[in-house]
């Protein structure tokens, strides 16, 4: 093979390689990006304070990564155990950072959610059950346990 060619096979290669880098790169902040600022809070009609969306959501969006630390039950009291999310066994409870303690309770939900690793540590991923409009308040399922811990 003539040394030029090897060398330009190189380069070319080179090249594609590296733009491919940049576009996975714009790709992944792109999609970042999409996950930002997709909750805003305000006054609800349910009860105080509501999450509300900014933007128009399709089925199955993620709304919000939460980071959570995972605490013994006996550590939560107060108020903060109405705002906590029940962890991998009875006696773990999950505190949710960012908006994800702020959702408010509906029999009908528009919001699920699931626990993740990440390297990071445990993430609470916030995702549409259905397609939600600008504007419209989040809502997840309490579950049963939760009311049936308050006697309601």
């Amino acid at each position: 093979m003539e040394p030029y060619l090897a060398a330009l096979m190189l380069a070319l290669f080179g090249t594609g390689a590296g733009c491919g880098v940049v576009l996975g790169r714009k790709t992944a902040k792109r999609k970042e990006d999409e996950n930002r600022n997709t909750v805003r809070i305000g006054r609800s009609n349910v009860s105080g304070r509501g999450a509300f969306a900014t933007r128009d959501l399709g089925n199955g969006d993620v709304i919000e990564r939460c980071p959570v630390l995972e605490l013994d039950e006996r550590d939560v009291g107060g108020e903060l155990t109405n705002y906590v999310f029940y962890g991998e066994n009875e006696h773990k409870r999950l505190v949710a950072m960012g908006n994800g303690m702020l959702f408010n309770h509906s029999s009908m939900p528009n919001v699920g959610y699931y626990l993740e690793e990440t390297p990071l540590g445990p993430e609470l991923v916030l995702y549409a059950l259905r397609a939600i409009r600008k504007g419209e308040e989040l809502f997840y399922n309490y579950g049963e346990e939760w009311w049936s811990s308050r006697r309601h």
